[in-house]
């Protein structure tokens, strides 16, 4: 009863409080103008959201190449084969290049003009795609402007009387969907997983942006030899990394330890993941309360290489992340087993 009561009314200040406890983000007020201050004056979010005299924020849908649509057609068929993606079996995608560049797509999976899912799917160095990233649901999905919208009102960034232009710009970095917003001359950065501002600016944000991208190891590519997912497995843990935070001090877990998610996400446990000095960077920290297997494809009648798996991440383990990607850039801890003593 605890946790729930804990978990979504301070979800956005149990995050601010992790990434400063992990010596992460120190203060941005002071970088922010004061354009982008908060008016200290608070109407209803959803009552002035509603408003038809707000600036208009929306991204636009582009044609996809063929190779693409071919890739994002047979990964929704197989991931339509068992929840929570069943849905998907008669809905459409739809398209939103993102930057820097047109590396990566956003694909909204769209059904009777309601999103019910997205795909991120990035290019390969070998010139294919990989998917970068999955997830279903009708809310709370990366990239939602109904969320950001209602995030920049209740800010304050952003007011109804506001008549000045507003130009948003859709990026993404391994791990991290990112809203890029210009209004005033000034540019503000946002997490466009869970909206939040981020104090970066535009040389932080360009070397996070033309970094090292993603490996494709382990991943589900258009390249390499088919995989199938199986049905999602979810431990049924808290996913709000603010309800215990005694994950904090608990060490790192061990390479080998790595090897197999099915054994470190036993009934109501959860993983926390951090990138200790660079959550900012990667959208941490969060819980991981799943994870979904993909398996090769029989060939020749025999199975050969290993699974891709993919981690339940975020509120609601809706968020589908490459685990070992997780790994990669940054570390996985358990809470005490003493927290799971009756």
């Amino acid at each position: 009863m605890k946790n729930r009561l804990l978990r979504r009314p301070g979800l956005r200040w149990t995050r601010w409080l992790l990434l400063l406890l992990c010596l992460t983000l120190g203060t941005a007020a002071a970088a922010f103008p004061s354009a982008l201050s908060a008016t200290g004056s608070r109407v209803s979010v959803m009552q002035t959201v509603l408003q038809n005299d707000l600036p208009v924020l929306e991204i636009k849908a582009s044609p996809a190449a063929g190779t693409l649509q071919a890739f994002v057609q047979d990964t929704l068929s197989r991931l339509a084969s068992d929840p929570p993606f069943g849905a998907w079996k008669d809905a459409e995608p739809v398209y939103y290049p993102l930057g820097p560049g047109t590396h990566s797509w956003l694909v909204n999976v769209m059904q009777d003009k309601q999103r019910i899912g997205y795909l991120i799917i990035s290019a390969t160095d070998t010139g294919g795609y990989m998917l970068s990233e999955y997830g279903a649901g009708t809310s709370g999905l990366p990239y939602s402007l109904t969320d950001l919208r209602q995030y920049l009102v209740q800010e304050g960034i952003i007011h109804s009387s506001y008549s000045g232009k507003v130009t948003l710009t859709a990026l993404y970095a391994p791990l991290l969907p990112l809203w890029k917003i210009s209004l005033d001359g000034k540019t503000v950065y946002l997490n466009a997983a869970v909206p939040e501002i981020l104090p970066w600016s535009a040389g932080k944000a360009e070397r996070i942006l033309q970094g090292v991208p993603a490996g494709i190891h382990h991943t589900v590519t258009s390249s390499g030899p088919p995989f199938s997912p199986v049905p999602v497995c979810r431990s049924g843990g808290t996913d709000d990394p603010g309800a215990d935070l005694l994950w904090l001090t608990s060490p790192r877990l061990g390479a080998a330890s790595l090897d197999n998610p099915a054994s470190l996400l036993l009934p109501q446990r959860s993983l926390a993941f951090q990138a200790a000095g660079q959550n900012d960077t990667v959208g941490g920290p969060f819980m991981i309360t799943g994870y979904q297997l993909w398996q090769p494809d029989p060939g020749q009648g025999q199975i050969t290489g290993r699974p891709s798996v993919y981690a339940a991440s975020g509120p609601d383990g809706r968020r589908f992340l490459p685990f070992l990607l997780l790994v990669e850039k940054g570390t996985l801890h358990q809470l005490p087993d003493t927290h799971y003593i009756d």
